[in-house]
This record gives structure tokens, sequence and C-alpha cells, in this order.
């Protein structure tokens, strides 16, 4: 196991950790001497289980059955469980309440009182309570002898749930045990979670998206990137399913929020929930990534985006159905994008061989260490050769049919359905068809047949074009052969005329008398078991035990090499903490980026002939009359956005950006363009994190919105 030692000590001997780089875990911030940074607050303030605490106002915004896979982060602003977070963070919610009549979207939303607020159905906020470290309990387990690399992970599984039963109140706590460092560190998670979350406000989409795709990933910018929204609880503060009864919660901690805003060089901290990195990958696993996966990812978007927008285009109630979908397609397509071209650009691949180069003549060096550590990076290798077009034809399906073509997906979520009402149990039959009463009113909500037939064709022929004909499915073959030849479409008309998941009344009365017979010949199950069969087949290969366990000791390497530096490890949903400095950037020869922008920058944008740049009437006139109140800064200008030296990824959308004290100076939504490949290298040159300015998001709240009554709840630093 401690043959990979060496890579990550050479990696990090060419690749120093510059100040701003890392996304800490709160158990390391003694270790990392925050005070000497810049912080005015010490680790005590910032995390604590014993008093309050900044990471009690600190919210993972997650879904239903999956709380702890945080989508976005939020963070506490008043004593009532008032919520800030980004508008593309709450757009699913808003899209979910809006209508033709009610066009939030368009419109925005505001609630003037507790009464008005929506109920966002399927979301929760989860506050971290407690952060133990298990690892002394789990990493003995590898070292029992004579057990597979499967055996050891089942007894690992075994001993998680015994520690998570271990806690003593689990009726007040969700337990999540995370590894880190590739199985090589475990920490076991206590947290505080909340069901009932309601819409407060939202401003419309032409300040909320302001730039839409176009400006998405860019700097300069000038996006309101905001929302509003409330944690509510039971008359005794404790987390509660929704209810009429239930009140605001009190949180131990809200952020103040400053507006006396920010200079150049100045300390500044995000706290948030960062999804996935991938710092310590190979230059062969980024090689994979860039050839398999990111360009797998590209093809699909540029056709799924095409369907989208020649729907999205004929009328405002498809445009309403389908914005949200678009916009995840959407920016996912355009990471990839952005990705290659960072990978190529700062000649990642070719840094990363040369500190393999420097690891392998250290292996060698000695004969213990090329015993224990040279293997696993040549099985490492041999992997990725391997999955690379796995990883691509996985892709085409997990992304183009699982996930866009949505009869597919829907249909295989009601397999439990059929289960259930075969048990002859009347309580968990009636239980679970609330469920899928629910459960039909939620799709079709957002969901048009004709939008998911051209899809369904687009995909066919895409994957049909681009995939090697023993990988396709059944239904592909018998679409290309025999009575649909030459065609998708004819197929498709079929499919969707035959099936009665891409029609609510038909669901509806399925559901009130669902037949066995009539579930297995609908065209769709056949489908969906045919993607599925695929999709697990490709899974089996990409996801190995070889893979881990080489890992595994890959990343024993790397922390024995680095053993005298304090190292950080790659994000995985679980709460961090980042500092770095308000700092302006030179993207390329004779350009400098300022580091924030103003209310001005909106007006040279604005395009009235484009959806993207267009601009409220109502924001018009206040900047016409500059009637800015006490938002603006010192020159009279009404700052928007600014840009940080802070590291963080997708998952700390919606993020707090705070000062030294731990006061909110801003929101943070976005990376920069030059800095994409910052999911598997840091380039301190480079890498900005944007964010919204709290002033600018005080100013729509209160000037544009007329809802000032929600800053009587915060505590504002003038």
């Amino acid at each position: 196991m401690r043959k990979l030692l060496a890579v990550f000590l050479f990696f990090f001997s060419v690749h120093t950790i510059h100040a701003d780089e890392g996304m800490w875990l709160l158990t390391m911030l003694d270790q990392l001497n925050i005070e000497q940074k810049g912080s005015s607050l010490t680790p005590e303030q910032i995390y604590s289980i014993n008093q309050s605490s900044v990471k009690d106002a600190i919210i993972g915004l997650g879904e239903g059955d999956s709380p702890f896979r945080f989508f976005c982060t939020a963070e506490l602003v008043s004593d009532k469980g008032l919520m800030l977070t980004n508008y593309h963070c709450g757009f699913d919610m808003i899209q979910q309440q809006s209508s033709i009549d009610n066009n939030y979207i368009d419109n925005g939303f505001w609630a003037q009182n507790n009464a008005e607020e929506l109920y966002a159905d399927n979301i929760t906020a989860t506050i971290v309570s407690q952060i133990i470290d298990v690892s002394d309990k789990i990493l003995p387990l590898y070292d029992i002898p004579d057990l597979s690399w499967k055996e050891i992970q089942d007894t690992i599984a075994q001993t998680q749930k015994l520690l998570r039963e271990s806690v003593t109140d689990t009726s007040s706590f969700g337990v999540k045990i995370y590894s880190f460092f590739g199985d090589n560190q475990y920490l076991m998670f206590l947290y505080t979670t909340f069901q009932d979350v309601r819409i407060v406000g939202a401003p419309p989409r032409d300040i909320g998206k302001f730039g839409g795709d176009t400006d998405n990933w860019m700097w300069p910018r000038h996006t309101g990137d905001f929302c509003v929204l409330r944690v509510y609880a039971d008359a005794e503060n404790n987390p509660s399913p929704y209810s009429q009864e239930n009140i605001p919660y009190s949180p131990r901690h809200s952020l103040p929020i400053s507006t006396q805003g920010y200079e150049e060089g100045d300390f500044s901290i995000v706290m948030g929930f960062p999804g996935s990195t991938e710092r310590y990958k190979t230059s062969f696993g980024i090689e994979n990534m860039m050839q398999y996966n990111n360009t797998s990812v590209i093809s699909l978007g540029n056709t799924i985006l095409d369907v989208h927008n020649f729907y999205m285009n004929q009328n405002d109630s498809l445009r309403i159905k389908y914005a949200a979908k678009h916009d995840r397609m959407s920016n996912y397509w355009k990471y990839a994008i952005g990705q290659n071209k960072g990978i190529q650009d700062l000649n990642v691949i070719t840094q990363k061989m040369n500190s393999e180069k420097e690891l392998i003549e250290w292996m060698l060096e000695d004969s213990a260490r090329k015993k224990d550590y040279s293997e696993a990076l040549t099985n490492l290798q041999a992997y990725y050769e391997k999955t690379g077009t796995v990883s691509y034809t996985w892709n085409f399906v997990n992304i183009g049919f699982l996930n866009n073509v949505e009869f597919i997906i829907f249909a295989y979520e009601w397999f439990e359905f059929i289960q259930v009402t075969q048990m002859n149990d009347p309580v968990e039959t009636a239980l679970m068809k609330q469920k899928m009463k629910r459960r039909i009113d939620e799709f079709f909500k957002s969901y048009d047949a004709r939008v998911d037939r051209s899809m369904f064709i687009a995909m066919m022929q895409l994957y049909y074009q681009n995939i090697h004909p023993s990988l396709h499915p059944q239904y592909i073959k018998d679409a290309t052969s025999g009575l649909f030849k030459p065609g998708f479409t004819k197929f498709a008309h079929k499919t969707f005329d035959k099936s009665m998941f891409v029609d609510k009344e038909k669901m509806l009365e399925f559901l009130e008398n669902p037949s066995i017979k009539d579930f297995r010949k609908d065209p769709a199950i056949e489908i969906t078991q045919q993607t599925l069969e695929i999709y697990f087949a490709l899974k089996d290969v990409l996801y190995t035990e070889f893979h881990d366990e080489n890992y595994k000791t890959y990343m024993e390497s790397i922390i024995s090499f680095h053993k005298d530096s304090l190292l950080y490890p790659d994000a995985n949903s679980t709460l961090r903490y980042t500092y770095g400095y308000i700092e302006p950037y030179n993207p390329k020869d004779a350009v400098t980026y300022n580091y924030f922008t103003t209310l001005e920058g909106v007006f040279e944008k604005e395009d009235p002939n484009n959806r993207e740049f267009q601009v409220p009437g109502e924001l018009t006139k206040l900047y016409n009359s500059k009637d800015y109140g006490d938002y603006a800064n010192a020159d009279g200008e009404l700052p928007l956005c600014f840009i940080s030296t802070n590291d963080i990824t997708g998952g700390n959308s919606g993020s707090p950006v705070m000062n030294a004290m731990g006061e909110l100076i801003g929101i943070a939504f976005d990376g920069n363009w030059e800095s994409m490949s910052g999911d598997i290298i840091f380039e301190p040159k480079y890498q900005r994190c944007i964010s919204v300015d709290i002033r600018y998001v005080l100013f729509i709240i209160d000037k544009f919105a007329g809802a000032s009554y929600l800053l009587d709840e915060m505590n504002i630093i003038k």
C-alpha cells in the first residue's frame, strides 16, 4: 500500500499549495492557523459543538430521501429562519410553483408575510451538528488477513452501521460517515435536518439569471443570482414535516450582514458544501476524462439543448416547464467545454506527467518503495486505458436516456409500486398510492410528451451513430430494422401511442386499478429494462474493486510522503472552509479584470432583442434615478458582483462569502472561465470565485421588490 506515497509527494514538491488553495475540513482549522492568514475569528468561533458558531448558520440544501446529498449551500441571516442562497439553486422550486397565470420565473415572487410563503416540496435544510473522527474504528479493518477487498468493504459497512446506531439520540440527528483521502480517513457527521422549507422571495429571471448561458462561467458578471428561503420548525424548534402549525426556525447562529463593502486585498471566507473535486487525479485519469467523459457530455449537450430550444421558443408554457431542465444541462455542457479548454491551456496533463516521472524515479531509488508503490500507479493507468470507451458509452446511457428521456426513468420508478401491490398489504399499498399520486402530479407538471418523444428520437439517433452495435439495446436494433426501418421516428410514435407513462390521465387510472399485465406489456417497461441492463453492465466495469484498492494505496502514499505538511481532502459534499482575498486578475496579455462590477454594466450589456440580456423596467427606472439608497459605494456606484481567490466548486453555489469578522458580504455563485480545470488542479493566478454583492441583494429586496420588511429581520451593519 505504501507504493503510491511518492506520487503525491512529488506532486506537492512541484505544485506547492498556494495560500488560498484548499477546501478545509472544520476539524483542521486549529492546524491551519487561520488567524495568521487574516481571520478575526478563532477556530472555536467557526466550529464549536458546545456553543453557537458560524457553522450553525451554514445550510446544506438537499432533497427528500437524499437530504445529505447537497445540491447547494444556503446561509441563515435572521433569528426567524430566513435563508439566502442562489437564484439558480432555488430555480427548480420557483419553476415548480410557476404557471402561465403565476409566472414567477418572468415576474419574480415576493411573499409579503409568512402566510404567503410557498412550500418548497421535497427540499430539506441540513445543519452540521458535530464531526467525529472514527478512523481508528475502521482503518484497522483493512489489515485483517485473508479477506478480499469486498469482504473488507462488507465488514466496514457493518461497522459503520454500528457506529451510526451508537449515536445516543438518533431522533435528533441524522448520521453519515464519509471517507477521505481515498479511504484513508473516516469522519462521522451528525446532522440536524429540517423538512419544511419555503420560498420567501425571488427576483425575476432577468435579474436572477441576467446574462443567461452566454455569461455563465464568465467574468465580468452582472447577475443578481440570489433568492430567499425560510426554514420552519415545530413549536419546540425541532425539525418537523411540513405543517401549517410550524413556525419559523430560531437558529443558534445567523450571519450578520455588512454593507461596508471591501477593498482589494481584503480577507474573505467561504463556507459551504462543495460537491466533488479530483485534485489528486493522475495524468492518465485526466486524459481519460478529457477524451471520453467531457467529449461525450459535449456531444450530448449539443443535441439535448437543441431539442429544448426548439420547443421552449414555441410558447411560454413549454419554456416554463423546461427552463430548469435546460439550465441544468446547459451548465453541465458548458462546464465540460471549459474544463477541456482549461486542461489544454494550462498544460495540466504535462504538469501531472512531469510529477509522475519524478515519482517513479523516487520509487526506484528504494526497493521497499518500489515494492509497495509501483504497481498501484501502473494498475491505475491500465484501468483508465481499459475503461475509456466504457465511460463514453455510459454517459450516453446515463445522461442521454436516463436523465433526459423522461418516460424511461419515470417508468422505472413504478417497479417499486408493483412490488408493493403484490404484497397484498392494504396499509403499505395505500401509502404507496399516496406517494405515487404526488409523483404523478410532480412529473406531469413539468412534462410534455411532444418534447420527450423528440428527445427519445434524438437520443436513439445519437446513440446509434456514436456507440458500437454490440452495445445497442434491442429497441434500437428494432427501430433500425424490419417493421420500423429506417425509423426512430416511427418507433417513437408507436411507443408513445401505446405507453401509459407519457399520459397523466392513463397513469391516474392505472394507479386506481393497477394491473400487472398492463404494466408488463407497456412498451416503456421493455425499453426501461433494456436501458438499465446496459447501464448496470457498464457501471460494473467502471466502478470496480481493482480501481478502489489501487486508488487507496495511491492516496496512502501521498499522505505518507507529505506527512509533515497539512493536506486537504477532495471535496465530497461535506462542510468545508476556504479562505482567500478580494483580488483582480489578468486572464491574458494586456488584459486586466477589476475585482468588482456595478449596475452600470447591466445597461452596457442590455439587449431588448436577446432574452438573456433583457432588463426589467423597474430596474431601469432605479438606475436612471440613481436611487441606490444606502447600498451605493463611496463613489456613488451600486456594486453588483465581485471576485475573490476562495477555492470553490459545484455545491458551493449559495455559500456565504464573509469578511474577516464573519459578516456576510456576498453570496458565491460561480467560477471563472479561465479556471475551469479547477476541480483537478488549482491555478492561483487565474482561479476566482464569483459572488453577488450583498448590497445588490439588499437593494433588489428593498428598492426593486418593495420587501423591506425582510431587512427588518436581519442584523445589518452599516
